[in-house]
């Protein structure tokens, strides 16, 4: 139970998260990001003033408290649990990237909402985001892996494998791991543009559609920035279908159906935006639909790598390794003594019988 708690704490971080970027994009959408002109504080004050700008970004900078407590707790059990250098350098990257996105948040406001910054602030969130689902996804692909714990005798680490049935392990898939990963070096670039075209006010610089503004290609910066949003949109679509047809006969099966619906949807709701003109709750809805397909990815690639197979599980305190769907296995006294008693059974007389 208690090996467990890591990846429960990851998944209330990435809601906690989902949370904060969800707030973020109201925010940006009602244009209340100077609702609080100065920070830390609001007006000069703990508790601001009212008025409705000013809450919704009050709102917003209330859930960073909660998200950050929620990603140092699972960034220690992490560090503490598992076994693998890579999740432990994880956890303590997602502590310096948390620090990192507060300077952000903050310098942002003092420096009156700088489209570059504001993008930049939410590349880090991303890489935050990215960063907790990998810690969701490895240990359920651990099982059965080899695990590395530390000896109660010796005080030495040794290596056993905890044998499980391949049932519980997905097999890795390699070529549809290199789509993921391919997908989101790409995906990276189009939420860049996406939240450039937020911040800088780009979001109808091309207010018509698929023209902008009535001719194939835009004639100034903002117009650009748009349509090279708008279009990389439409081939990741594409590219989206095509991961969905190429993990249809693997355990990824569901996971790329959900990515397809949700490329579809979110390829409607750009379009909608723009015949619309930017409504809050489309413009929103667009963000938010663009971050789940980013976690999805995520998700996908780590998961089809097989590389939570290869950095091992993450050990109970007491020494027993626990399995991530909660079934304990062999403690590594159990673990080393089969062989042992494997090595002493072949002992025969050499005389007659």
């Amino acid at each position: 139970m208690a090996a467990r708690l890591p990846r429960r704490l990851a998944w209330l971080a990435v809601g906690a998260l989902a949370l904060v970027m969800t707030l973020g994009n109201i925010v940006s959408s009602t244009g209340s990001g100077l609702g609080c002109p100065d920070w830390p504080l609001c007006h000069g004050r703990v508790i601001p003033p009212g008025g409705t700008e000013i809450w919704i970004e009050f709102r917003h900078r209330l859930a960073v408290p909660l998200f950050s407590v929620l990603l140092v707790a699972t960034a220690f059990l992490t560090w503490r649990r598992a076994t693998a250098p890579a999740l432990r350098r994880l956890a303590v990257a997602l502590v310096g990237l948390l620090i990192a996105q507060i300077i952000l948040g903050g310098v942002t406001v003092l420096l009156g909402l700088s489209p570059l910054v504001s993008t930049v602030h939410l590349l880090t969130a991303l890489t935050v985001l990215a960063g907790l689902i990998t810690i969701c996804a490895v240990p359920a692909a651990g099982r059965g892996a080899a695990v590395a714990w530390r000896g109660e005798a010796e005080g030495e680490t040794s290596i056993s494998t905890v044998e499980t049935s391949n049932a519980t392990v997905p097999p890795p898939e390699p070529r549809l791991a290199r789509l993921a990963t391919a997908g989101l070096a790409v995906l990276i670039v189009q939420l860049a543009l996406g939240g450039y075209v937020r911040h800088s006010g780009a979001g109808l610089a091309c207010p018509d559609f698929p023209l902008c503004s009535g001719d194939v290609f835009p004639g100034h910066w903002l117009g650009w920035v748009h349509w090279l949003h708008r279009w990389l949109g439409v081939l990741l679509l594409g590219f989206f279908l095509h991961l969905a047809w190429a993990s249809r006969r693997g355990a990824l099966a569901g996971v790329g159906v959900v990515v397809a619906g949700a490329a579809l949807a979110q390829v409607s709701l750009g379009i909608l935006a723009v015949l619309l003109r930017l409504p809050v709750a489309v413009r929103a809805s667009h963000a938010v639909v663009a971050y789940a397909l980013w976690a999805l990815l995520v998700w996908i690639a780590v998961r089809a790598s097989g590389w939570g197979a290869a950095v091992g599980s993450i050990t109970d305190p007491l020494g027993s390794i626990i399995d991530p769907l909660g079934s304990p296995s062999a403690s590594p006294r159990q673990a080393t003594a089969a062989p042992r008693q494997a090595t002493a059974a072949p002992k025969h007389s050499m005389g007659p019988e």
